[in-house]
């Protein structure tokens, strides 16, 4: 993906997104240039017609017919159907309101034509998410719980028992998987941090880190996620890390000195690499990864246990736990609704599989 005249058409649609909403969370803008980038070279090895329209948009995404039977007679998944519909949405709405001038963009030809599809495909998808049924990836999940997960966790764990250990994929994949286990997040350990201080939010308005605030104790700090928006207003999410989580952290931070020595900072990101290197070499770490390469990463946990599961498995295991535990009790729902962050609504539909 080095040509550069594409660079160009996916740095002027993404920077007319962010004109036309400037309250974008610069997660959400990530994710656009990931899906602008991935779609635009699909567009362009398909020969499609990619001079640029106002110098923001290809002429080809205005060929709304053609653009539409593609996707929902290609071989995508619906999801991914359904994320192209989402983002040419978008982008048709902005080009409408700064481009053509047409602030009621609902009456833009373009747009309506790209939402109506997008709606008929999001109830589809929602008749069958009524259903509950699991998908095919999901079918492994019937028999796991959380216990079970945690105690398999051991086997990173016995390969850093020693103090010296400079093993640091399994002092990674033993602090993420304890981490996850303990407060089920999304991937906000992609772009978070770990530091020595209480990072003020003066300065660190978007961060989520984890507070070294002591050797028995650490704080999880989520001001910036899929549901919380500092922009916006919204708290931080902050919660006390103790027990096993918190052992699993200071083993992790001993495994990095250990290998990096003097040369590790006291603000780092929790996880600097997508790859698991012992290197003795300075420390490089000074960004963090892309959650798509976190993604990459998560699934080697529980790789050893022959499981490739996504933070959103460990999401629905534990809902499924909790439900199955308590027997749907309304205070035990609402606790596992508030521990994952999102509402009843969303719990019920899509982290509660029917195994019939």
């Amino acid at each position: 993906m080095s040509n550069p005249n594409f660079e160009n058409h996916i740095k002027a649609t993404c920077g007319m997104l962010k004109e036309f909403n400037t309250k974008l969370k610069p997660s959400t803008l990530s994710t656009y240039k990931r899906m602008v980038t991935k779609y635009y070279y699909e567009l362009g090895e398909g020969n499609k017609k990619m001079t640029l329209n106002a110098g923001v948009v290809p002429m080809c995404i205005t060929e709304t017919t053609d653009r539409l039977k593609e996707i929902l007679n290609s071989s995508w998944k619906d999801s991914t159907k359904k994320n192209y519909l989402s983002l040419l949405c978008s982008i048709t709405k902005a080009f409408a309101v700064l481009h053509l001038e047409q602030p009621d963009f609902e009456k833009n030809v373009t747009y309506s034509a790209y939402r109506k599809a997008f709606d008929i495909l999001k109830a589809s998808n929602a008749g069958n998410q009524d259903k509950q049924e699991p998908k095919e990836n999901e079918i492994q999940l019937k028999e796991l719980s959380m216990d079970m997960l945690n105690k398999s966790l051991s086997y990173h764990y016995n390969k850093i028992r020693k103090s010296d250990s400079k093993d640091i994929e399994s002092a990674l994949m033993y602090m993420l998987g304890s981490l996850h286990i303990d407060q089920v997040l999304r991937n906000e350990c992609a772009d978070m941090l770990i530091s020595k201080e209480y990072l003020p939010i003066e300065d660190h308005k978007n961060t989520n880190f984890i507070w070294l605030k002591g050797r028995n104790v650490k704080m999880l700090v989520i001001r910036n996620n899929k549901v919380r928006n500092p922009e916006m207003g919204h708290e931080a999410k902050e919660v006390v890390l103790r027990g096993q989580v918190n052992t699993a952290v200071n083993k992790y931070i001993q495994v990095l000195k250990n290998i990096y020595g003097e040369h590790l900072q006291d603000v780092i990101p929790l996880v600097h690499s997508k790859h698991f290197t012992n290197s003795t070499s300075s420390w490089d770490g000074s960004e963090c990864i892309s959650s798509s390469h976190y993604s990459q990463v998560f699934k080697r946990i529980w790789k050893h246990k022959e499981l490739e599961l996504t933070t959103t498995s460990i999401r629905k295991i534990y809902a499924m736990d909790v439900r199955k535990e308590f027997g749907g009790n309304l205070l035990k729902e609402k606790e596992a609704c508030d521990k994952l962050d999102h509402s009843q609504e969303t719990h019920n539909s899509f982290y509660i599989l029917n195994w019939d």
